[in-house]
């Protein structure tokens, strides 16, 4: 049987990264020979929550006693184990039909080669045998490379810790994180808002700094050209016939 292990850990984000840390120098205590690190994640969200990941290959035999030290060791320091999974593949059996597979394919190219060196055959008959010996290459590489995987997942356990920032599973653990959740969402309100001001404070302080303009000069000089205007279209024109006409007695 071939297992993956993967655990699940609840922390508070301060402590994440350095679990972290701990869980990865116990794999390169082992050696490279019995357990490498095969993937390292962290990220920090905008609200400050940490998610991480710590992916190792660890020798079958070490791995069960090794993932439970890394579970102890986070309990140590205040996480919670939120969940575990430990799933296995029946890689005997698939072994033993790849090794069938790599007898018959074996016995195949024996038989290949027998018949390529008779001395009698045709040039088309050669030719065909050519293909099926390329074929019979083909099924062999695949079967090893198979074969390979398959030792190695019986040699090496793949184990996976997944940690996310929160304080555990009980009621007073999750009002707390229901409260530096509510803080976290003030904070990127107050963030939005600072942004806001960033982009928008000089346009306004533009607009604002033209309207004192317009109200301490434009607008008075405005209203004295409109007025003079206003006066010189309402007054009468002299017409033609009045300045013509004699003025009746």
């Amino acid at each position: 049987m071939a297992f993956d292990y993967s655990y699940d850990l609840t922390l508070p984000s301060s402590r994440i990264s350095d679990l972290q840390e701990e869980h990865a120098r116990a794999c390169e205590r082992l050696g490279p020979t019995r357990c490498r690190i095969t993937g390292l994640r962290y990220t920090v969200g905008q609200q400050g929550d940490v998610s991480a990941n710590l992916s190792v290959k660890i020798a079958a035999p070490l791995a069960r006693a090794f993932g439970r030290a890394g579970v102890k060791q986070a309990e140590s320091v205040g996480a919670t184990l939120s969940g575990a999974d430990i799933s296995g593949t029946d890689v005997a059996t698939a072994a033993a039909a790849t090794a069938t597979e790599r007898t018959d394919v074996a016995a195949e190219r024996a038989r290949i080669d027998r018949e390529l060196a008779r001395v009698d055959l045709s040039p088309r008959e050669r030719a065909e045998l050519r293909q099926q010996q390329a074929a019979a290459q083909g099924q062999a590489t695949a079967a090893a490379a198979t074969a390979s995987e398959q030792r190695e997942s019986l040699a090496n356990t793949p184990m996976s810790f997944d940690y996310t920032t929160g304080r555990g599973t009980g009621l007073v653990d999750r009002l707390q994180d229901a409260g530096d959740t509510a803080l976290g969402s003030i904070g990127l309100t107050v963030t939005a808002l600072l942004w806001v001001l960033a982009a928008l404070g000089p346009p306004l302080l533009v607009i604002l700094l033209a309207f004192l303009v317009w109200r301490r000069w434009i607008q008075r000089w405005w209203t004295e050209l409109m007025a003079r205007i206003d006066r010189r279209t309402s007054r009468p024109l002299a017409t033609a016939h009045d300045t013509s006409s004699p003025p009746l007695r």
